[in-house]
């Protein structure tokens, strides 16, 4: 038993339903050309594309108010990346000075060891040389 056995016979045909049809197959060939179900003009309401298939190759939707970006033209490039190459020094131990300075100024001062914390009169093998001596109180 089905359910429209019970239905009344329609008093009026109409052509609407050979009209639907026929837009039904269209939008199928689309659909199959571009590998995804893309709506007729006209027929878009609430159908947004999302992805590069949805353009078919082509351009934009200009009845779709959404951004767009068919083919990826007028997207901005996505920034630097956060990735830092490793960096040895002449004996081979690991320098991580390029990771401390990753994200600062370049006239930012960094340091990125315990020798350049440690104020230079007290460092081990200092000679005083490097420091000029203090003028005295008549110059």
């Amino acid at each position: 038993m089905s359910f429209s056995q019970f239905l009344p016979e329609p008093k009026h045909q109409s052509s609407a339903p050979a009209r639907a049809k026929a837009a039904t197959s269209t939008t199928a060939v689309t659909a199959a050309a571009a590998g995804t179900a893309i709506p007729q003009q006209g027929r878009r309401k609430g159908w947004v594309p999302k992805t590069e298939a949805d353009f078919g190759g082509g351009g934009a939707y200009p009845e779709i108010h959404v951004l767009q970006y068919p083919l990826g033209m007028g997207r901005k490039r996505s920034a630097k990346g956060n990735a830092v190459a490793k960096q040895v020094d002449s004996s081979g131990n690991i320098s991580y000075e390029a990771l401390a300075r990753h994200g600062t100024r370049e006239s930012q001062v960094v340091q990125s060891t315990f020798k350049e914390l440690v104020p230079l009169a007290e460092r081990v093998g200092f000679s005083g040389a490097v420091i000029p001596a203090r003028p005295t109180a008549e110059s």
